[in-house]
Protein backbone atom coordinates (compact mmCIF):
# COMPACT_ATOMS: atom_id res chain seq x y z
CA UNK A 1 0.00 0.00 0.00
CA UNK A 2 1.46 2.99 -0.69
CA UNK A 3 2.18 5.67 1.42
CA UNK A 4 3.87 9.43 2.06
CA UNK A 5 5.22 11.42 5.10
CA UNK A 6 5.82 14.94 5.97
CA UNK A 7 6.21 17.60 8.76
CA UNK A 8 3.79 20.30 9.59
CA UNK A 9 4.98 23.01 11.59
CA UNK A 10 1.46 23.59 13.88
CA UNK A 11 1.93 24.17 17.57
CA UNK A 12 0.35 24.06 20.36
CA UNK A 13 -2.31 21.21 19.65
CA UNK A 14 -4.21 19.36 22.08
CA UNK A 15 -5.23 16.16 20.07
CA UNK A 16 -8.72 14.95 22.16
CA UNK A 17 -9.77 19.18 22.32
CA UNK A 18 -8.66 19.52 18.56
CA UNK A 19 -10.27 16.11 16.89
CA UNK A 20 -12.56 14.75 19.52
CA UNK A 21 -15.16 15.65 17.16
CA UNK A 22 -14.31 14.34 14.03
CA UNK A 23 -15.36 10.73 15.42
CA UNK A 24 -18.92 10.07 15.61
CA UNK A 25 -18.25 8.44 19.33
CA UNK A 26 -15.98 6.05 20.76
CA UNK A 27 -16.70 3.34 19.01
CA UNK A 28 -16.51 5.04 15.38
CA UNK A 29 -14.76 2.48 13.67
CA UNK A 30 -13.55 5.03 10.88
CA UNK A 31 -11.31 6.63 13.57
CA UNK A 32 -8.89 6.41 16.14
CA UNK A 33 -7.52 8.89 19.01
CA UNK A 34 -5.51 8.91 21.69
CA UNK A 35 -3.35 11.73 23.57
CA UNK A 36 -0.63 12.37 20.84
CA UNK A 37 -1.91 10.71 17.45
CA UNK A 38 -5.29 10.49 15.74
CA UNK A 39 -6.12 8.28 12.95
CA UNK A 40 -8.69 8.53 10.41
CA UNK A 41 -9.63 6.22 7.24
CA UNK A 42 -12.22 7.54 4.82
CA UNK A 43 -12.39 7.23 0.63
CA UNK A 44 -10.40 9.86 -0.96
CA UNK A 45 -10.42 10.03 -5.14
CA UNK A 46 -12.86 6.95 -5.29
CA UNK A 47 -10.79 4.45 -3.11
CA UNK A 48 -9.75 3.72 0.76
CA UNK A 49 -7.18 5.81 2.24
CA UNK A 50 -6.02 6.43 5.75
CA UNK A 51 -4.00 9.38 7.55
CA UNK A 52 -2.23 9.24 10.73
CA UNK A 53 -1.77 12.46 12.82
CA UNK A 54 1.37 12.23 15.32
CA UNK A 55 2.96 14.55 17.62
CA UNK A 56 6.64 14.88 16.37
CA UNK A 57 9.29 14.05 19.00
CA UNK A 58 11.82 15.93 17.83
CA UNK A 59 12.27 19.88 17.92
CA UNK A 60 10.20 19.69 21.28
CA UNK A 61 7.06 18.09 19.84
CA UNK A 62 6.54 21.76 17.70
CA UNK A 63 5.61 19.97 14.81
CA UNK A 64 3.38 16.91 13.88
CA UNK A 65 3.98 14.62 11.17
CA UNK A 66 1.39 13.81 8.68
CA UNK A 67 1.32 9.54 7.39
CA UNK A 68 -1.01 9.20 4.52
CA UNK A 69 -1.68 5.82 3.43
CA UNK A 70 -3.68 4.36 0.00
CA UNK A 71 -3.22 4.75 -4.00
CA UNK A 72 -3.40 8.91 -4.33
CA UNK A 73 -0.92 9.05 -0.50
CA UNK A 74 0.87 12.12 -2.28
CA UNK A 75 -1.62 13.92 -3.25
CA UNK A 76 -3.70 13.29 -0.15
CA UNK A 77 -0.38 14.08 2.15
CA UNK A 78 -0.25 17.51 -0.03
CA UNK A 79 -4.05 18.43 0.80
CA UNK A 80 -3.70 17.42 4.53
CA UNK A 81 -0.57 19.27 5.24
CA UNK A 82 -2.40 22.39 3.55
CA UNK A 83 -5.13 21.75 5.23
CA UNK A 84 -3.50 22.00 8.68
CA UNK A 85 -1.56 25.29 8.18
CA UNK A 86 -4.66 26.53 6.98
CA UNK A 87 -4.74 29.82 9.94
CA UNK A 88 -6.97 29.82 12.67
CA UNK A 89 -6.12 32.60 14.57
CA UNK A 90 -5.03 30.99 17.82
CA UNK A 91 -2.18 32.66 18.21
CA UNK A 92 -3.20 36.45 17.98
CA UNK A 93 -6.81 35.09 19.32
CA UNK A 94 -7.39 38.13 22.43
CA UNK A 95 -10.41 39.35 23.77
CA UNK A 96 -11.58 41.99 26.32
CA UNK A 97 -14.09 39.25 28.09
CA UNK A 98 -11.85 37.97 30.47
CA UNK A 99 -14.12 34.54 31.05
CA UNK A 100 -13.25 33.41 28.01
CA UNK A 101 -9.39 35.06 28.11
CA UNK A 102 -8.85 32.79 30.52
CA UNK A 103 -10.90 29.48 28.78
CA UNK A 104 -8.35 30.06 26.02
CA UNK A 105 -5.67 30.32 28.54
CA UNK A 106 -6.60 27.20 30.29
CA UNK A 107 -7.48 25.03 26.96
CA UNK A 108 -4.17 25.34 25.06
CA UNK A 109 -4.23 23.53 21.30
CA UNK A 110 -7.88 23.35 20.93
CA UNK A 111 -7.43 24.04 16.94
CA UNK A 112 -10.13 24.72 14.53
CA UNK A 113 -8.54 22.96 11.71
CA UNK A 114 -9.73 21.60 8.40
CA UNK A 115 -9.66 18.44 7.31
CA UNK A 116 -9.64 16.93 3.64
CA UNK A 117 -12.86 14.41 4.74
CA UNK A 118 -15.45 16.65 4.43
CA UNK A 119 -17.85 14.18 3.17
CA UNK A 120 -17.53 11.99 5.92
CA UNK A 121 -17.96 14.84 8.24
CA UNK A 122 -21.52 16.15 6.14
CA UNK A 123 -22.60 12.83 6.68
CA UNK A 124 -22.19 12.91 10.43
CA UNK A 125 -23.93 16.16 10.58
CA UNK A 126 -26.95 14.75 8.96
CA UNK A 127 -27.11 11.41 10.87
CA UNK A 128 -27.00 14.15 14.16
CA UNK A 129 -29.92 16.10 13.09
CA UNK A 130 -32.67 16.09 15.59
CA UNK A 131 -32.03 13.05 17.31
CA UNK A 132 -29.52 11.80 20.49
CA UNK A 133 -25.73 11.94 19.36
CA UNK A 134 -25.81 8.56 21.07
CA UNK A 135 -28.44 7.23 18.11
CA UNK A 136 -26.20 8.95 15.43
CA UNK A 137 -23.27 7.07 17.25
CA UNK A 138 -25.17 3.68 16.57
CA UNK A 139 -26.62 4.72 13.29
CA UNK A 140 -22.92 6.04 11.90
CA UNK A 141 -21.13 2.66 13.23
CA UNK A 142 -23.96 0.38 11.41
CA UNK A 143 -23.61 2.04 8.01
CA UNK A 144 -19.89 2.27 8.00
CA UNK A 145 -19.73 -1.66 8.79
CA UNK A 146 -22.61 -2.84 6.47
CA UNK A 147 -21.89 -0.96 3.61
CA UNK A 148 -18.17 0.74 4.05
CA UNK A 149 -14.79 -0.91 3.33
CA UNK A 150 -12.05 -2.17 4.92
CA UNK A 151 -9.18 0.62 4.95
CA UNK A 152 -5.53 0.81 5.75
CA UNK A 153 -4.51 0.93 9.70
CA UNK A 154 -7.17 -1.67 10.26
CA UNK A 155 -9.92 0.88 10.27
CA UNK A 156 -13.29 1.24 8.04
CA UNK A 157 -14.22 3.80 5.95
CA UNK A 158 -17.16 5.09 5.67
CA UNK A 159 -18.70 4.37 2.01
CA UNK A 160 -18.32 6.39 -0.70
CA UNK A 161 -21.20 8.49 -2.27
CA UNK A 162 -21.30 6.12 -5.07
CA UNK A 163 -21.96 3.15 -2.94
CA UNK A 164 -24.48 4.98 -0.36
CA UNK A 165 -26.07 6.49 -3.14
CA UNK A 166 -27.11 3.12 -4.21
CA UNK A 167 -28.81 1.99 -1.05
CA UNK A 168 -32.16 1.97 -0.34
CA UNK A 169 -33.50 4.04 1.81
CA UNK A 170 -35.68 1.36 3.12
CA UNK A 171 -32.48 -0.34 4.32
CA UNK A 172 -31.24 2.74 5.67
CA UNK A 173 -34.70 3.30 8.21
CA UNK A 174 -34.05 -0.59 8.96
CA UNK A 175 -31.17 0.59 11.07
CA UNK A 176 -33.43 3.32 13.16
CA UNK A 177 -32.50 5.99 10.89
CA UNK A 178 -36.11 7.95 10.15
CA UNK A 179 -37.25 8.66 7.10
CA UNK A 180 -36.41 12.46 7.11
CA UNK A 181 -32.92 11.97 7.54
CA UNK A 182 -32.28 9.24 5.74
CA UNK A 183 -34.06 10.87 2.27
CA UNK A 184 -31.26 13.78 3.14
CA UNK A 185 -28.62 11.21 3.93
CA UNK A 186 -29.18 9.76 -0.03
CA UNK A 187 -29.76 13.07 -1.25
CA UNK A 188 -26.60 13.95 0.08
CA UNK A 189 -24.81 10.91 -1.54
CA UNK A 190 -26.59 11.19 -4.96
CA UNK A 191 -25.18 15.27 -5.01
CA UNK A 192 -21.52 14.21 -4.42
CA UNK A 193 -21.21 12.23 -7.14
CA UNK A 194 -21.38 14.94 -9.42
CA UNK A 195 -20.89 18.17 -7.19
CA UNK A 196 -17.65 16.97 -4.64
CA UNK A 197 -16.86 19.26 -1.92
CA UNK A 198 -13.22 20.24 -3.64
CA UNK A 199 -10.40 21.40 -1.00
CA UNK A 200 -9.51 24.89 -2.96
CA UNK A 201 -13.61 25.81 -1.74
CA UNK A 202 -13.79 28.48 0.71
CA UNK A 203 -16.53 28.83 2.90
CA UNK A 204 -19.09 30.68 1.07
CA UNK A 205 -18.45 28.53 -1.79
CA UNK A 206 -18.67 25.76 0.82
CA UNK A 207 -22.01 27.01 2.29
CA UNK A 208 -23.64 27.20 -0.89
CA UNK A 209 -22.80 23.91 -1.72
CA UNK A 210 -24.33 22.40 1.30
CA UNK A 211 -27.58 24.66 1.03
CA UNK A 212 -28.17 23.51 -2.25
CA UNK A 213 -29.46 20.22 -1.03
CA UNK A 214 -33.22 19.28 0.21
CA UNK A 215 -32.99 18.48 4.21
CA UNK A 216 -29.29 20.39 4.69
CA UNK A 217 -29.89 24.12 6.67
CA UNK A 218 -28.25 26.14 8.33
CA UNK A 219 -27.17 23.87 11.73
CA UNK A 220 -25.54 20.75 9.65
CA UNK A 221 -24.09 23.29 7.34
CA UNK A 222 -22.37 25.86 10.06
CA UNK A 223 -21.22 22.56 11.74
CA UNK A 224 -19.74 20.77 8.70
CA UNK A 225 -17.76 24.79 8.49
CA UNK A 226 -16.72 24.46 12.03
CA UNK A 227 -15.97 21.13 12.72
CA UNK A 228 -14.25 20.40 9.09
CA UNK A 229 -13.57 23.11 7.29
CA UNK A 230 -11.93 25.67 9.85
CA UNK A 231 -14.30 28.28 9.92
CA UNK A 232 -13.39 30.19 13.03
CA UNK A 233 -16.70 32.10 13.02
CA UNK A 234 -19.16 29.72 11.92
CA UNK A 235 -21.89 30.14 14.38
CA UNK A 236 -24.44 26.95 14.73
CA UNK A 237 -28.42 28.07 14.09
CA UNK A 238 -31.35 26.02 15.40
CA UNK A 239 -29.07 23.86 18.10
CA UNK A 240 -31.43 22.15 20.97
CA UNK A 241 -28.70 22.65 23.55
CA UNK A 242 -26.25 25.15 22.48
CA UNK A 243 -28.18 28.45 22.94
CA UNK A 244 -28.34 27.55 26.85
CA UNK A 245 -25.04 26.85 27.24
CA UNK A 246 -23.40 30.01 25.57
CA UNK A 247 -25.68 31.96 27.18
CA UNK A 248 -25.37 31.08 30.51
CA UNK A 249 -21.44 31.05 29.79
CA UNK A 250 -21.25 34.45 28.21
CA UNK A 251 -24.22 35.95 30.30
CA UNK A 252 -25.34 33.65 33.44
CA UNK A 253 -28.85 33.76 31.36
CA UNK A 254 -30.95 30.35 32.18
CA UNK A 255 -33.10 30.54 29.09
CA UNK A 256 -31.19 30.77 26.20
CA UNK A 257 -32.64 31.11 23.17
CA UNK A 258 -30.88 31.39 19.21
CA UNK A 259 -31.43 35.34 18.78
CA UNK A 260 -29.99 35.63 22.14
CA UNK A 261 -27.05 33.76 21.37
CA UNK A 262 -26.28 35.20 18.23
CA UNK A 263 -25.98 38.64 20.17
CA UNK A 264 -23.78 37.12 23.00
CA UNK A 265 -21.38 36.36 20.34
CA UNK A 266 -21.51 39.53 18.14
CA UNK A 267 -18.73 40.83 19.61
CA UNK A 268 -16.77 37.55 19.06
CA UNK A 269 -17.13 37.97 15.26
CA UNK A 270 -14.34 36.30 13.54
CA UNK A 271 -14.07 33.85 16.35
CA UNK A 272 -17.94 32.87 17.03
CA UNK A 273 -16.94 29.33 16.70
CA UNK A 274 -14.06 29.31 18.43
CA UNK A 275 -15.94 30.81 21.28
CA UNK A 276 -18.70 27.91 21.00
CA UNK A 277 -15.66 25.78 21.31
CA UNK A 278 -14.18 26.53 24.30
CA UNK A 279 -17.51 26.71 26.36
CA UNK A 280 -18.48 23.30 25.12
CA UNK A 281 -14.83 22.25 25.90
CA UNK A 282 -14.53 23.37 28.96
CA UNK A 283 -17.95 21.72 29.94
CA UNK A 284 -20.00 24.91 30.93
CA UNK A 285 -23.74 23.61 31.69
CA UNK A 286 -26.51 25.39 33.85
CA UNK A 287 -26.31 23.78 37.52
Amino acid sequence: MPSATASVDLFPVHFPRTFNLQRLGPYDPTTELHSDCFRKAFFYRGTPAAIEIIRSTKDEKRALVIRTHGDNADELLAETAADLQQEDGYAQFSTSDAGMQRLHRLLPGLRVVRVPWLYDMTCSAILQQRVRTVDAMREWRKIAYRYGTPAPLGLHAFPSAEVLAAVPQFALESIGIDAKRAKTLLRFAREMRFVSLKPGMDFEQLRQTLLRVAGIGPWTTETVLGYGAGDTDAAIPGDLHLPRIVCYALAGEEDGTDERMMELLEPFRGHRFRIIRLITSAGIDLP
